[in-house]
């Protein structure tokens, strides 16, 4: 819409980069020696830089969070400076939610039940995340609600959806394979790498493939005039092809409105009306089912 523009991340895209416009990178590191992470960097700046002439945006697009860069899903940016602190704001306050899909290595047996809440803190030590011991320790609180949408009955593997009520680092990731002893499938710094090759051997898809999906993400909007000026603004972004190819191979069903996205307004589908006021509609190309 005027403020916001949503995007439908693909894996492999690094989720920060350089502010339109200046070939300044959000992370200053000028002796990098990770010369990929600096390309794909350099490759998000390329896609803000696009975004910004698209839309003719004086400045901006502005990144007000992110997502890991195996990570795919809809990836929220403020069009101005004024909107990115209101968003980022929403983000502390919690006021913003977001849900996941995930395909974790695991089936009935390694579940004791079908959805349930994780309070594990975490920390990290060079840059790899772990269980925490004790919050105050180099630790940070951690809260994240999951549900079993479905089992494979082909292989050890479910479809689950995912609430985090934090946004740490690599938060889901770790929560899945340390406390739920399920790791997501094609996570190759806490999964399981021999069972992901069993069950992508067929499949086609890299191994490095993170089956991890930012599934929908909501936030409060306002209107101009009216009785009820404040609004809920849910975007849901469609699962990509790959995802959706291992999970009809494995006998898994996701949810309807997450094979097709759509956006919704306090809870009502908006299909591709524009949505008043913010001048926000629905841009993504439509998904063969």
């Amino acid at each position: 819409d005027r403020g916001v523009i949503a995007l439908n991340k693909p894996p492999g895209l690094v989720s920060q980069g350089s502010t339109p416009g200046t070939g300044v990178g959000t992370v200053h590191n000028h002796h990098s020696r990770e010369n990929d992470a600096v390309s794909s960097k350099s490759a998000f700046s390329t896609v803000l830089d696009g975004l910004r002439r698209r839309y003719d945006l004086s400045t901006g697009p502005y990144p007000v969070h992110r997502l890991d860069k195996g990570t795919t899903g809809v990836l929220m940016l403020a069009c101005t400076k004024v909107l990115a602190r209101e968003l980022s704001q929403q983000f502390r306050t919690h006021a913003i939610g977001k849900t996941y899909l995930a395909l974790v290595l695991g089936g009935s047996r390694e579940f004791s039940a079908k959805k349930g809440l994780i309070s594990h803190s975490l920390s990290s030590d060079n840059g790899r995340v772990q269980l925490g011991a004790e919050e105050g320790l180099g630790s940070k609180p951690a809260l994240t609600m999951w549900e079993v949408l479905a089992f494979s009955d082909k292989a050890p593997l479910s479809l689950v959806r995912l609430y985090p009520r934090t946004g740490l680092k690599h938060q889901l990731r770790v929560h899945m394979a340390h406390t739920l002893q399920v790791p997501i499938l094609g996570d190759t710094l806490y999964g399981n790498a021999t069972s992901a090759q069993q069950i992508l051997a067929s499949s086609r898809v890299p191994q490095s493939r993170l089956f991890l999906h930012s599934s929908s993400i909501s936030f409060w909007r306002y209107r101009r005039t009216g009785p009820r000026k404040r609004f809920r603004l849910t975007i849901v972004a469609p699962l990509p092809a790959d995802f959706i190819k291992v999970c009809r191979e494995m006998g898994l069903q996701p949810p309807d409105v997450a094979i097709q996205g759509g956006i919704f307004v306090d809870g009502e589908y908006v299909g591709e009306e524009e949505i008043p006021d913010v001048g926000g509609r629905w841009l993504g190309e439509p998904v063969s089912v």
